[in-house]
């Protein structure tokens, strides 16, 4: 383009150039405006949330698109949800799960839900489990791998086929591993030879689909991944029979999530070093387990699922400490270089017997805006505005060590005070 507008400037004349150099340069401004804006838009921010009931403002069919709605309103564009059964009825979609067969089943008959996947969020998380009544604990037996195959696949080739060309990624999950693995019997129980076996097919089978289908689907800028997700590291630390131990070695799968309670709360008071020591211990382990997998867009394959604390707002010193700890928790993921850093999330969904909320949420049950709304918020719209300007600078995205720079830079100046005032604004606001 340069040696056609510098060979056009040959041909007409200095003074004719400079006028025709004029009327280009807006064009050529907006065009790379526009690119630099797409760029950002694509960009991944690490640092996110999700989406999986608690709300006590008006649940119902519209309430998981009203929630996606608010998490790209906070400029995030990564969005974390169930497609399973027991959390289709608090977004709505009760019936259509309980009468689907598959998850692609229960995707097609809801309607709200393929409307949340149509949005233009760059990257999905799914929890997903299986429709077809399969249960892997005590074997997998030729049907049911024949069942587990086929189901992963066939969603697997529909997100390709009908998001072709979007630049969407998709990840296809589970939810906190461990407990699947014991069969929900607590930290203390010990999963059975078959239930890790019945795991590790599983997972293979899973993983197995979402390869094939995308070898065998024509599709074009849309991804899909698949993850395990371990809860329980400190296990496997000591030796003891768990996912990350006993099952991840024996699998091929993409991505690992990890549900990080166990590592970020070991510090009563906030305390980056007590968060960065456990968690810098169980990604380098986990990402140790893993085989190498060449052709993954990321270069750390371990990330957090989930991170998150309690307060009480009748006692202000618990928000402040809450919002510190996410605010480490949140450094150390960038710090890693981790692909995501998922706080639990936008609502709170944990209430005491007398209802008391864990205050678990960005926003309060009302839709008030808390201090972490305001850290996540700040968050993205500094960086989505430093990614946009580097490219516009140097014409592509920044590279990831100068995001991981300027994103540590913009944390630390996020501080609970400045947070919290915006939050008190906006509850006045609100009335």
């Amino acid at each position: 383009m340069i040696a056609e507008r510098t060979a056009s400037c040959r041909r007409i004349g200095a003074g004719l150039c400079t006028a025709l150099l004029l009327s280009w340069a807006p064009a050529a401004h907006a065009k790379a405006s526009a690119t630099c804006d797409k760029v950002a838009a694509d960009y991944n921010y690490i640092l996110g949330t999700q989406a999986f009931g608690g709300d006590r403002i008006s649940p119902g069919k519209s309430a998981l698109l009203r929630h996606a709605q608010e998490i790209r309103a906070l400029g995030s564009n990564v969005l974390k949800i169930s497609l399973g059964k027991r959390q289709a009825v608090k977004y709505g979609f009760g019936v259509a799960a309980r009468n689907a067969r598959t998850e692609l089943e229960y995707v097609k008959a809801a309607p709200g839900l393929q409307q949340v996947l149509d949005l233009d969020f760059k990257y999905y998380q799914f929890w997903v489990q299986s429709f077809t009544g399969s249960e892997w604990r005590d074997g997998v037996t030729k049907a049911e791998a024949k069942a587990y195959y086929r189901e992963t696949y066939e969603l697997t080739a529909w997100l390709l086929k009908r998001y072709s060309g979007t630049g969407k990624t998709f990840m296809l999950g589970n939810w906190e591993g461990d407990w699947l693995l014991n069969g929900g019997q607590g930290k203390a129980a010990t999963p059975t030879p078959q239930a890790i076996t019945g795991m590790i097919d599983w997972l293979n089978l899973r993983q197995k689909a979402v390869d094939d289908a995308k070898a065998a689907t024509p599709h074009k800028e849309v991804e899909v991944y698949h993850y395990v997700e371990v809860n329980l590291v400190r296990r496997a630390l000591e030796g003891k029979p768990s996912v990350a131990l006993s099952v991840l070695p024996a699998t091929n799968v993409d991505l690992v999530s990890y549900s990080s309670y166990e590592a970020i709360k070991q510090s009563k008071v906030p305390d980056i070093a007590a968060i960065r020591e456990p968690l810098t211990q169980v990604v380098r382990y986990l990402q140790g387990q893993l085989k190498p997998k060449p052709g993954l867009p990321f270069a750390n394959r371990v990330f957090i699922g989930e991170f998150g604390y309690h307060a009480n707002a009748r006692l202000p010193l618990t928000v402040e400490q809450q919002f510190l700890k996410s605010r480490y928790v949140m450094q150390v993921a960038v710090e890693l270089d981790m692909p995501f850093a998922l706080i639990w999330q936008l609502y709170n969904n944990e209430f005491g017997p007398d209802g008391t909320s864990a205050e678990m949420g960005l926003l309060e049950d009302n839709g008030q805006k808390r201090a972490l709304y305001f850290l996540h918020q700040r968050y993205l719209v500094a960086m989505t505005a430093f990614v946009a300007d580097s490219c516009r600078q140097s014409g592509h995205a920044p590279a990831g060590a100068a995001f991981r720079r300027r994103a540590l830079e913009v944390l630390q100046s996020l501080s609970f005070e400045k947070m919290e005032q915006l939050a008190q604004e906006h509850r006045s606001n609100q009335g």
